[in-house]
């Protein structure tokens, strides 16, 4: 079973769509066996999970002595996360069959997308013992000699690859480059890989691409920059060489040189622009009308308009214009009123004794949420207030919310600090005992991390003393 290529994209369009309108219609039709192997790939690739379903079930049943029809269903299964099922189609596939090398190759996606031990290596010698030509298999052990750093063995599987399909270069930073997340070591062998691999195949432009990743991925900025600066020269049309070289040179604070690189992008790309990262450079550079240029050319379609939005805030700040930071994050909440940075980005800018209905029902919204984003932001209320010397606004708030069980210890704590903070200091001990005896490891993060000078009272050493005896009071002092 081959994968279609772009040539036959309209052909297979066609063929999908007519298979589509049969099952709307509810029209029994005969399918060729590799047509309607191209349809369900085509539908899976596309996540059109419930026609790829009907699909592998006609095929299963038309042809039940083929085992690319189980196959898929496997494929259909990992897709949907279930991961149980897809390894029991692969058993039973395995079981029923005469073996064929996808099974295996299957077998190892399936183990890299959740994280099950295989022996890969043992799993795609035998994929490529029945057909050596297959480059998604050499691809994959090129990807596990690189963690064992047999840079000859995986130099060679992907030339092998490269050979048999010349897409292979560009998959293969896809393959490998997640590695780059892992350990140091892994991202050396990275580098040690696509060196070799340039020095091998220095003409081909994906490869540099590679290598550039593999350095930035270790922080080796300028060798970054100067791998993507060969690959443009072998492929200048390449959109993204000129993003990921400007990301380099920014990194190195070559920012007037990201910009151009980044707007050259900005003119080759027509579907992804990259006014965000040069509204960043500027910003960087301290050019703060040019960076609000810039960052107004997001749209809010855009995923990236919530953190535009906050950084065009902070840059309005910076300049002291606070209506119109106000307006911004306004406007921006009528869209997304539940946005924990914005809701405290204008909490943050609104004046408590003329704006005491604003504040409450943005406290609201903020509360809206599950149990992690209440506790962010009411410790973001609490030391607001504290700091602002505001504290009854966030102790209605605290108080209101004292039944909830599982922020019960850290209410405790927050009202402690409020209570304090307003002088009534009896009863902000009073609360902060009652916190300790609720949960002592919090007393750090939901109190003194507050206000360091909570400690100065002699009252907290005291209950410290009590209640965490192995807390490090000579710290405190």
């Amino acid at each position: 079973m081959e994968d279609f290529d772009d040539s036959e994209m309209d052909g297979i369009e066609e063929l999908v769509g007519r298979f589509k309108t049969a099952v709307d219609e509810n029209e029994p039709l005969f399918w060729d066996e590799d047509e309607l192997q191209d349809i369900i790939e085509y539908l899976l690739e596309e996540l059109q999970f419930s026609y790829a379903q009907k699909a592998i079930n006609i095929g299963v049943k038309q042809y039940p002595d083929d085992p690319y029809f189980r196959l898929l269903l496997a494929k259909w299964y990992a897709m949907q996360d279930d991961v149980k099922s897809a390894e029991r189609e692969l058993d039973y596939l395995e079981s029923h069959f005469d073996p064929i090398p996808e099974l295996y190759v299957e077998r190892v996606l399936i183990s890299h997308t959740f994280e099950r031990d295989v022996e890969a290596k043992k799993l795609l010698n035998k994929a490529l013992a029945l057909d050596d030509n297959m480059p998604e298999a050499h691809l994959l052990l090129a990807h596990e000699y690189i963690t064992d750093h047999n840079i000859s063995q995986a130099v060679q599987h992907a030339i092998r690859a490269i050979q048999l399909d010349p897409l292979a270069a560009e998959d293969l930073n896809v393959v490998t480059i997640n590695l780059g997340a892992l350990c140091r070591s892994d991202k050396d062998n990275l580098i040690d890989f696509f060196t070799a691999m340039t020095e091998k195949m220095p003409m081909v432009a994906s490869l540099w691409s590679g290598l550039g990743m593999a350095y930035m991925s270790n922080d080796m900025f300028e060798k970054a920059a100067e791998s993507f600066e060969f690959q443009i020269s072998l492929d200048p049309d390449d959109a993204m060489a000129y993003v990921n070289l400007a990301e380099s040179l920014s990194e190195m604070g070559k920012y007037a040189e990201a910009i151009a690189n980044f707007k050259i992008a900005n003119e080759k790309c027509n579907i992804i622009q990259f006014n965000m990262q040069i509204g960043r450079c500027y910003h960087k550079m301290n050019d703060l009308d040019n960076a609000l240029k810039y960052f107004s050319k997001i749209h809010s379609d855009d995923p990236m308009f919530p953190f535009v939005v906050l950084e065009r805030v902070n840059i309005l700040k910076e300049q002291a214009r606070f209506d119109e930071a106000r307006t911004c994050l306004r406007n921006f909440l009528k869209m997304e009123p539940n946005d924990l940075e914005a809701i405290e980005g204008l909490i943050e800018l609104l004046p408590v004794e003329n704006n005491m209905d604003e504040i409450q029902q943005l406290c609201y919204n903020a509360l809206q949420q599950d149990e992690f984003s209440k506790y962010r932001f009411l410790f973001f209320l609490t030391s607001h207030c504290y700091h602002c010397q505001c504290p009854d606004l966030a102790i209605d708030i605290c108080e209101k919310y004292e039944v909830d069980e599982e922020m019960y210890p850290s209410l405790q704590y927050f009202l402690a600090a409020l209570y304090v903070r307003k002088g009534m200091f009896e009863k902000g001990f009073q609360y902060l005992e009652l916190a300790l005896q609720a949960d002592s490891d919090r007393v750090e993060a939901d109190f003194l991390d507050i206000d360091e000078a909570l400690a100065d009272f002699p009252e907290v050493i005291e209950l410290l003393r009590i209640y965490c005896p192995d807390y490090d009071l000579e710290m405190l002092n």
